[in-house]
């Protein structure tokens, strides 16, 4: 009766699913109940057929839905409500300040006609884009009136969906793993010195990405492909917060955070600590008592919270409601 009744469950009292996907993996996270720090329930990493997603484009739509729909099916999450993140090599971020003293009313319409070269490697017209206002700490710092624009080649966003939809599922939102980042990282700048320079350093094993901040807004990013030594993170690093150091003479010291997947990121963070003077944080989620795991996990090893960093980004606009 039971199994007959599941289906029937299913559908009345969907579960909420949070997918986090990048080239080699997707994802999946439940939580437990209302409770603070919310309580992960369900955290499991699968790997992806070699070549299904490439940059973060899908390569084979068709198998990676039904991997993904089967994968639900084995976690008794069949017709979940999904939200996802979608891979930082799928989307392109700017920081766009208007020649207003306020948003315009259709404020995507009025970027679409203004359509300024913002060095992307598509037009916008092929993209879907979304803006998120932004409040600086020193709101002098960045004008009256900016915001960040998240965009995405249109055909990759329709794949991701039709990925979705093939796994059966109830697709609630998409978003950038930059946005999700940027998220996760806010609690922590509240309240800094202004004159720190904020760095954000996310490495998965095979890519890494830097993001540098000043009163909370980013403002220069980079990101590299491919798996890279500690020494090369390390040259990469300490070349792009010189040269932003040498662009902002405000800046009066530098705190690092480190996130990612990696499992060598330990010892990233132990060649990062010395000799230079900066602060460095690691950026995890379960240290910071921000989400909590279950007794037992139904991982088969436990991951770093770490590398939990995105997913709890992406897990706030639904835990902040």
């Amino acid at each position: 009766m039971q199994d007959q009744l599941q289906p029937l469950i299913a559908r009345l009292f969907p579960r909420r699913v949070w997918l986090e996907f990048d080239d080699d993996a997707v994802t999946v996270l439940t939580t437990r109940g209302r409770g603070q720090p919310p309580q992960l329930e369900l955290l499991r990493r699968v790997p992806l057929p070699q070549g299904a997603c490439s940059a973060g484009e899908p390569q084979q739509v068709m198998a990676l839905g039904d991997l993904i729909g089967d994968l639900l099916v084995e976690l008794g999450l069949v017709g979940a409500r999904v939200v996802a993140v979608l891979p930082a090599a799928a989307c392109a971020w700017r920081v766009l300040q208007w020649p207003f003293d306020d948003w315009p009313e259709s404020a995507d319409e009025a970027l679409r006609l203004i359509d300024p070269d913002l060095g992307l490697p598509y037009a916008l017209a092929e993209a879907y884009i979304s803006l998120l206002p932004l409040e600086a700490a020193d709101q002098q710092a960045i004008g009256s009136c900016c915001s960040l624009l998240v965009s995405v080649p249109r055909q990759w966003v329709l794949s991701w969906i039709e990925v979705l939809d093939l796994a059966g599922v109830q697709l609630e939102r998409l978003e950038a793993a930059q946005v999700c980042d940027l998220r996760a990282l806010t609690p922590v700048l509240q309240g800094a010195d202004p004159g720190l320079l904020e760095a954000l350093l996310v490495v998965d094993a095979h890519a890494v990405r830097l993001t540098l901040l000043r009163h909370g807004v980013p403002e220069f990013a980079r990101q590299w492909r491919g798996a890279m030594a500690d020494h090369q993170v390390e040259q990469e690093l300490e070349r792009c917060v010189a040269y932003w150091r040498g662009l902002d003479p405000g800046v009066g010291g530098v705190r690092l955070w480190l996130a990612g997947s990696s499992p060598d990121l330990p010892l990233l963070a132990e060649t990062l600590r010395h000799g230079r003077g900066w602060r460095l944080e690691i950026l995890d989620p379960l240290a910071m008592g921000w989400l909590a795991m279950p007794p037992e996990s139904g991982d088969e090893e436990p991951r770093p919270g770490c590398s939990l960093t995105t997913l709890y980004g992406l897990m706030q606009v639904e835990l902040d409601r």
